[in-house]
């Protein structure tokens, strides 16, 4: 049904008469094959969950087994490793041969693989028995295009959920299938493009373009819905979303709303369903994006009389003027280390939402659980908080401000499973790495790992000290737990002025950035980093008795606990980021996990360095895979 009148609709459905409802003019076998298609498109998208569920089922149980099993030199791989991993390990051992060349490994493949996969079908649906050169065929593509556009529009929406369906089959989350959203989107642009250009053509030739379009509504509607697509398009690619993210996600929700009305002014009424599936995709993605918030923020009391109480309270300190810390006090919740959230202020009102990686582990005691974001200040919304946070410690303020959150977000794997876990984080990119790090040296039971390597690269020492204030009072424990540990710190500026930075004003205020008051969590002093070096004894042999309890080592552990500070290593200048992993993989057998969260850089030299090692284990050892998880910085 039509909830608002269409003008010209009844007379001349696209200059087709009455035909328009009997298979849009060409008979009832166009009709019947176009509801086929349609219902085509969304029995293979099912398929393709189906699938996708059931490897994820597959992937658990892997997971699984190997954390059980516990011992890397247990070579044994289940029968269900072997069907699962073994087509994977072919493909990669094509990939990897000599004769390629290796700056192919940093092409993303396998998204490329399914965007070609995915536009080879919207082709096949478009020109199925639709390509007959007789009178109709302009006109007949021109339909066909339009069911197919039509049919497609769910799926766009479906993708960019933020409580998505798709992620939560998958085992995946909205951040890392928005790519595909993304070019599901500029397919289904194409597409209505080829509905509407073949119209258009024939309207054209006949000279009744001016005409179709005074006369006919459905066709000023379906117009201003193509302007709207192209726009969005256009306003998605990165030189427009970087000029000012606020505008960015207030056009685009605009557009959203506008594309959407046009589709239901434009699209027939016995085809409307698909538009109203789409309606309703958006308005649940509305609803779940607002109550997650309102769940975290909002908070009522009922001990003292009913109360409500909004927003956290939150410490934010800058180290200089490209780095800030935000310690947000009692959240009250949970979240597995590598996960995200979304954060804004009403001190800010003019800036949206925005997302950042938790650089800390929560504590077992819900009540005084504090969550800590390190920001490195580029524009917008983190440059007037480090302007803010700067302008508070000059006037001797204590840098308090309320914050709303909304989240965690993210899938992280699960890094138990892996023999050696190798983790690479550039910049804020450590946010992601040094989480998972304390993660595993702080666990009761870290499952299969027994080594572990990490690589820390930053302009400057002060950016990477927030991370290894922490760290350096784990890597002495990792000897009780049988782990060996090597540290990296890769000073890519001149530290030849580093002494001076211990004497400055700003680096006074640092214990406190890393060391809450001792009666936020009871955490111990902090421990000033005078060098940084490498490498933890390896005890493979010794066995995990301590109980390690996140109480100690969330931001800090007990008072005069030492460090070992033999297993921290700095270096000056770019690092090498071949021979760092070629010395953490090594060439011992076992699962091994990589880790890297930086931009895209250091990204692809890390995909490079993987491939090489790939390629040199395939040849040599072959027993057993890399796994290569690549986090963006720049969500």
């Amino acid at each position: 049904m039509s909830f608002i009148p269409r003008h010209g609709d009844d007379e001349h459905g696209h200059g087709h008469g009455d035909k328009e409802e009997h298979g849009h003019g060409h008979g009832s076998e166009d009709s019947v094959r176009q509801h086929a298609l349609a219902s085509l498109y969304w029995y293979v998208i099912a398929a393709v969950l189906i699938t996708g569920f059931i490897a994820r089922l597959a992937a658990a149980f892997i997971a699984r087994q190997r954390r059980e099993s516990r011992s890397g030199l247990d070579s044994s791989v289940s029968t269900i490793e072997k069907l699962f991993e073994g087509p994977r390990a072919a493909v990669s051992g094509s990939f990897l041969s000599r004769s390629r060349p290796l700056w192919l490994a940093a092409l993303p493949l396998r998204k490329t693989f399914l965007v070609v996969v995915y536009a080879a079908f919207i082709s096949f649906l478009l020109t199925w028995k639709s390509i007959k050169h007789d009178g109709n065929y302009i006109e007949r593509l021109g339909f066909r295009a339009a069911w197919v556009t039509t049919t497609q529009t769910s799926l766009p929406f479906l993708l960019a959920a933020r409580t998505n369906p798709i992620g939560l089959i998958l085992g995946s989350s909205y951040e890392r299938i928005n790519w595909f959203h993304r070019w599901v989107s500029r397919i289904f642009v194409l597409s209505a493009t080829i509905h509407g250009s073949f119209f258009v053509t024939e309207w054209i030739a006949a000279d009744f373009f001016w005409t179709e379009l005074r006369t006919v509504g459905m066709v000023k509607w379906g117009l201003a819905a193509w302007t709207v697509l192209v726009w969005t398009l256009l306003s998605t690619l990165p030189p427009f979303r970087r000029l000012r993210y606020e505008f960015f996600v207030l056009q685009h929700i605009l557009s959203v709303v506008l594309l959407l009305g046009f589709l239901l002014l434009h699209v027939p009424d016995h085809h409307q369903f698909s538009i109203w599936c789409a309606v309703g995709v958006f308005l649940y993605d509305i609803v779940t994006r607002s109550a997650n918030p309102l769940w975290r923020n909002i908070r009522l009391r009922l001990s003292s009389g009913i109360s409500t109480r909004y927003a956290y309270q939150a410490q934010v300190n800058s180290f200089d003027s490209d780095l800030t810390v935000v310690t947000i006090r009692n959240v009250g919740f949970s979240w597995t280390p590598g996960q995200h959230v979304l954060i804004w202020s009403p001190t800010f009102p003019r800036q949206f939402p925005h997302p950042f990686t938790i650089s800390n582990i929560p504590s077992l005691e819900a009540s005084s659980r504090d969550l800590q974001l390190v920001l490195k200040a580029k524009g917008g919304f983190t440059r007037e908080l480090n302007n803010w946070a700067r302008k508070a410690d000059n006037s001797g303020s204590d840098g308090s401000l309320r914050v709303l959150l909304a989240g965690p977000y993210g899938t992280v794997p699960t890094w138990r499973q892996y023999d050696n876990v190798v983790l690479v984080g550039a910049s804020t990119g450590a946010s992601f790495t040094t989480p998972v790090l304390e993660d595993l040296l702080t666990s009761q039971s870290p499952g299969r790992v027994r080594k572990i390597s990490a690589l820390y690269v930053a302009r400057q020492k002060a950016q990477v000290e927030p991370y290894l204030q922490r760290i350096s009072r784990l890597v002495s424990r990792a000897k009780e737990m049988g782990i060996s540990v090597r540290i990296e710190v890769a000073i890519t500026k001149s530290a030849r002025n580093a002494a001076h930075l211990d004497e400055s004003p700003a680096n006074e205020s640092r214990e406190r950035l890393i060391e809450p008051e001792a009666h936020h969590g009871g955490r111990g002093n902090s421990v000033e980093l005078d060098r940084f070096s490498i490498d933890s004894s390896e005890s493979l042999g010794s066995e995990r008795d301590g109980q390690l309890l996140k109480e100690e080592v969330e931001l800090g552990l007990e008072d005069g606990y030492a460090y070992d500070a033999s297993s921290i290593t700095e270096t000056e200048g770019r690092p090498d980021i071949a021979a760092f992993l070629r010395t953490a993989i090594g060439n011992v057998s076992g699962n091994v996990a990589v880790a890297v969260c930086g931009g895209s850089p250091i990204e692809r030299s890390v995909q490079i360095a993987v491939a090489t090692v790939r390629r040199d284990r395939v040849e040599g050892l072959g027993a057993h895979g890399i796994f290569l998880h690549v986090e963006r910085s720049d969500m």
